[in-house]
């Protein structure tokens, strides 16, 4: 008996497969940013799936699978390490080491799939090939799962196509989810055109065709006027761009605070009308204790009454022992400074209800099975771990806008109905943390509590140059598209920019300086499918997937050839 060589690069060799897996970790990279080459997505898991229709055994899919996972997950969000080499004092090695071990655990996803996908050719038999239409429902299942495991859901194959509206909307029916789905079909109707003729193919291929073209299909069936008109507000965003160290002591957070307070304030001076609907600071090394220091709560409250403008700043909040990462809205005791404009009637306004970041980030904010791991991050990282405690709400503020408001009251129209004074007076905001963005069904979660306008604050300095910042934006812009909603993402250091409901980006800041941008936001009060049904297509895929594993051991069980003689 021969050893089989492997170095060779035989049809059914190792190397071979090996290579047709890391050509579509690299497809995949290159879909992402920093690289943005999206239409590489459509053909990324071909080579993949062309191996595994082969018939491979269940533990080479898995290896394929996984070093797949591991090359795409390692390159692609290799700003893990960046972050803890640079801010986290954490040694070059051990930082590296931490960040193959991630890509590694993230990694066992796509080995899942390839799993699965090899075990359904193995037992679908002569109509192996035919298997491959079931990869967009498996591809999309182990997607699903993987938050509910390790609680990252950071690129999603879905998100590569933000920049595409007509097919990125999508997502407003069944979440990026249903976009990853979409794309994986076209891999597989490629590698069904390779064996077009084996057994079953035809029939597998027209029906991911039926599939793809339904689903293209699903804006035209709920399409909107053409014209709408949407109340809107105005926006200045700060980016104050402080390092991730920056000091913290007393006088460099009066500094800085003082900075954002004459940022804000030329930013406002330069709008036409000299006033702003919002401000909205970015989360930044700038800890804001709101609630519990009376002279930074004075500060911020007088600066609201003299600008008349709503504040949505990131705070830190001590609650008896517990701290939170917090958003706080403060309204001006008298919007619009001039008490002859305030409209009658109209009742008195409610306290703003504050924000608790829900989905801290793991060894920044908290760490982790803190018993077991609490000594190990104490001895390689020098700078503290936040041991942050999470909310549980996603908190909606209604604002009552003075601009808007003032508008109706001198313009020629007639005085209008309370009807129409509520729909173009306030805005409910949804603001959220950091990468909060990137997940689905919790920002769905402010629309369904009845957001007409998202902020996403953040601190992205983090990333330093690398990928992180575009991916993360990428992420925010995913979820605006889903919910149909305009979204303001303001950051310490960029990208800080307004977010249109398509996915458009409008007017970013420079990275990496300090600045400031006036927008105009739109109001937009009807939900979408995603927003109110959320992750029913994922959940589908899941149930589907585990029918067809629990189908294919059944009939595999009952199609033995009887052992019982006569």
């Amino acid at each position: 008996m021969t050893r089989p060589n492997l170095l060779s690069f035989t049809p059914d060799s190792l190397l071979r497969h090996s290579a047709m897996a890391t050509l579509t970790a690299v497809l995949l990279l290159l879909s992402f940013p920093n690289f943005e080459l999206d239409y590489l997505a459509w053909i990324a898991l071909a080579p993949l799936l062309s191996v595994l229709a082969e018939g491979v055994s269940p533990r080479r899919a898995a290896a394929l699978g996984w070093l797949t996972g591991v090359l795409f997950t390692f390159f692609a969000e290799n700003w893990i390490a960046h972050s803890m080499v640079y801010f986290g004092g954490v040694a070059t090695f051990i930082a590296y080491a931490v960040a193959f071990l991630f890509a590694s655990v993230l990694a066992l996803f796509p080995a899942m799939f390839a799993v699965v996908m090899a075990f359904l050719v193995k037992r679908f038999g002569a109509y192996g090939w035919a298997a491959v239409a079931f990869a967009p429902v498996v591809w999309v299942a182990t997607e699903w799962v993987r938050p509910f495991i390790t609680g990252v859901t950071w690129n999603a194959l879905g998100v590569t196509q933000v920049n595409h509206f007509l097919i990125a909307r999508l997502a407003q029916y069944g979440g990026a989810y249903l976009l990853s789905a979409e794309i994986v079909s076209v891999s597989a109707l490629l590698v069904l055109l390779l064996k077009f003729k084996a057994p079953g193919v035809g029939r597998a291929a027209a029906t991911l065709t039926v599939f793809a073209g339904v689903t293209m299909a699903l804006p035209m069936l709920n399409q909107q006027p053409a014209a709408q008109s949407f109340a809107s507000v105005s926006v200045v965003g700060v980016q104050p761009n402080l390092p991730p160290d920056a000091d913290q002591s007393p006088d460099a957070s009066t500094r800085d605070l003082e900075n954002n307070i004459r940022l804000t304030k030329e930013a406002i001076e330069r709008t036409p009308d000299k006033i702003a609907d919002i401000v909205v600071w970015a989360e930044s090394p700038l800890a804001l204790f709101y609630e519990n220091d009376s002279a930074v709560r004075e500060r911020l409250d007088g600066l609201a009454a003299e600008t008349g403008s709503h504040f949505i700043i990131n705070t830190v909040t001590r609650d008896d022992w517990r701290y939170h990462n917090s958003i706080h809205v403060i309204r001006p005791d008298n919007p619009t400074g001039n008490q002859s404009v305030v409209m009658p009637n109209l009742p008195p306004a409610k306290p703003m209800k504050r924000y608790d970041k829900i989905r801290l980030v793991p060894f920044g904010e908290y760490v982790p099975f803190k018993s077991v791991l609490g000594k190990v991050v104490e001895t390689f990282a020098t700078s503290g771990v936040g041991g942050f405690t999470p909310g549980t709400e996603p908190v909606v503020n209604t604002l009552r806008l003075a601009t808007e408001r003032e508008g109706i009251i001198s313009g020629d129209d007639s005085v209008p109905t309370a009807a129409i004074e509520r729909t173009t007076n306030f805005a409910r905001v949804g603001a959220f943390i950091c990468y909060e963005a990137a997940y689905p069904d919790l920002v769905r979660g402010f629309v369904k509590n009845g957001a007409t306008l998202l902020v996403n604050v953040s601190n992205d300095a983090w990333f330093g140059n690398t990928a992180g910042a575009r991916q993360h934006l990428a992420h925010a812009r995913m979820r605006a598209i889903e919910n149909d909603r305009d979204l303001v993402r303001v950051t310490n250091s960029g990208i800080s920019a307004l977010i249109r409901a398509n996915g458009q980006v409008v007017d970013p800041l420079p990275s990496f300086q300090a600045g400031t941008q006036t927008w105009r936001a739109q109001l937009r009060r009807n939900p979408t499918t995603y927003s109110q049904r959320g992750d029913w297509f994922a959940i589908g895929c899941a149930v589907i997937t585990l029918l067809t594993i629990a189908a294919a051991l059944f009939f595999k069980r009952n199609n033995q050839p009887s052992t019982k003689t006569k």
